[in-house]
Parts: C-alpha cells; structure tokens; sequence
C-alpha cells in the first residue's frame, strides 16, 4: 500500500486593507502631503486618526477611500463650489 497524503487546501482567508501614511496617500493622488493633510482636516476625505484624543492626529489612510473620493469628485456638478482655501 502507498501512503500518498492529500494536499490540505485552506479557505482563503479575508486579508484586509492596509493603512497607508499620508506621503503614501500623497503618492497614490499625484499631490503633496501638505494638500493631503489639509484636505483630511477639512474632512474632505476620510482619514483615520492613529490617537484621535491627541492634539496633533497623525493620520491614516486607506487607498480604496482615497479612490472612492476621487470618483465622487467627478460627479460634482458644475460650477458647485470648492472648499475654501487657507492663505
């Protein structure tokens, strides 16, 4: 008899979505960190606050919200207003 062992297949399992630091998020928009931090401060888009009971937030991002934000820009109407800049 041969003793042959089947090879044990696991279910795939769900692997989720890494956080990404601002310079990433940066990258990933084709802008600079500075636009990306001011654009979560106004809460533009969504970021994820490391401590959000600290004065100054480090944040996170994830790059499925960042493209899910750029989509709904394309979808503004024309002539809608953007956000108020800070000089």
């Amino acid at each position: 008899m041969s003793s042959q062992t089947a090879a044990v297949t696991r279910p795939a399992q769900f692997e989720p979505e890494p956080f990404v630091d601002p310079d990433t998020a940066a990258r990933y928009l084709h802008t600079t960190r500075r636009h990306v931090l001011e654009t979560v401060r106004h809460g533009l888009i969504v970021g994820h606050p490391l401590d959000p009971h600290s004065k100054k937030k480090d944040w996170r991002f994830l790059l499925s919200e960042l493209y899910a934000y750029m989509l709904s820009c394309d979808q503004r109407p024309p002539g809608a207003r953007k956000p108020p800049r800070r000089v």
